[in-house]
């Protein structure tokens, strides 16, 4: 038979859907958005859960949202024209300390660990960022976010974050030219990219601050008065989140169904995803490491604002935790059985 788009999508949809049957409920409409302009298979802590009927589990209907720019998600946010957002930790908190009315709070985080990580060839004489020092490091471009994050880190190694020589080098096979043939020291960049570099075969040694650096925001008015719709759409990312660290593979099928199929050589596209998508969420909370789903501790905040400092503009005297963090929903979000993701990871197709 041949295979068209569309019998390809319905295939790939049915790989990972819950083995169980979905009892006929009514189903709350959801929009989540991204502060990223297309989706990627690492963004499956969002979207697993829709392919895999977790999502109607817990009555939701989800929509995902893909927009450039943080400030454009929190306009939807604001607007009502999306429920929850994705977006990075230091990108709001500059937000919020720049509009300190911004009716917008994070109840969410969803990483313990920088996104934005720094890597040398593995046989580089570079072994920590201290040894950095008058190094040319490789960025997707000068106004990224991985330039002030290595800069902090410079300054926390002990060394002038100024002895770093930024380049533009742009992603995928531009970045690997220029650390192969050694025009850039180092490269930096969001960790599925780099997943992308390892998919090159590229042997890599990385270094990245160890702080949260994601989360999910959403308005005062929806918590005030949704409540639950949140709560439950909380749980969703930690069903999605749960499900694609147990079988990265299902979950990357989910994203050719949702939002486009491989092209070229589909069976290296799908190990390549899988890839990026297991390493993008080795930074999310793990089994036992401490942490609830979403939690973030005050002890984690001044963390992060301490290692942030200088070069993002923050004092630890005028970014308090409790004017950013709203933790009320936790202890509900948590209420969750996350086994129904494992159970529904487990029973769908690993290769």
């Amino acid at each position: 038979m041949k295979t068209t788009r569309r019998t390809f999508l319905q295939a790939a949809a049915g790989l990972s859907l819950a083995p169980w049957p979905v009892q006929a409920q009514t189903l709350s409409k959801i929009k989540y958005v991204h502060s990223s302009p297309v989706a990627r298979p690492y963004h499956a802590y969002s979207f697993s859960g829709k392919g895999a009927g977790l999502y109607d589990k817990i009555g939701l209907d989800p929509e995902f949202l893909f927009i450039s720019g943080s400030a454009a998600t929190l306009q939807l946010l604001i607007s009502g024209d999306a429920h929850i957002g994705n977006i990075g930790i230091l990108e709001f908190i500059s937000s919020k300390k720049k509009q300190p009315t911004l009716p917008l709070s994070v109840v969410y985080c969803h990483d313990y660990r920088g996104s934005y990580v720094t890597v040398v060839p593995e046989d580089s004489p570079i072994k920590t960022v201290a040894d950095l020092k008058g190094k040319t490091v490789g960025v997707l471009s000068l106004a990224a976010g991985t330039v002030p994050t290595l800069k902090a880190m410079a300054r926390e190694a002990g060394i002038d974050p100024g002895s770093i020589q930024f380049v533009a080098a742009g992603a995928d096979a531009a970045a690997m030219v220029a650390l192969k043939s050694g025009r850039v020291d180092a490269y930096s960049h969001f960790i599925g990219a780099i997943a992308g570099l390892e998919s090159f075969g590229m042997k890599l040694r990385s270094f990245s601050p160890d702080v949260c650096s994601g989360m999910f925001v959403t308005s005062n008015a929806l918590l005030a008065n949704s409540r639950d719709l949140v709560v439950r759409g909380l749980q969703g990312i930690a069903l999605s989140t749960r499900f694609a660290q147990v079988n990265p593979f299902a979950s990357a099928r989910n994203y050719y169904a949702m939002f486009q199929p491989p092209t070229g050589d589909a069976a290296q596209a799908l190990r390549n995803d899988a890839h990026a998508i297991e390493k993008t969420l080795s930074i999310f909370k793990q089994p036992n490491d401490g942490h609830r789903w979403g939690e973030m501790t005050e002890a984690d905040w001044n963390k992060l604002i301490a290692f942030a400092g200088p070069e993002f503009g923050l004092k630890p005297e005028d970014t308090k935790f409790a004017d950013f963090f709203n933790g009320s929903l936790i202890a509900d979000v948590n209420k969750i059985d996350i086994e129904l993701a494992e159970t529904a990871a487990k029973a769908a197709p690993a290769q």
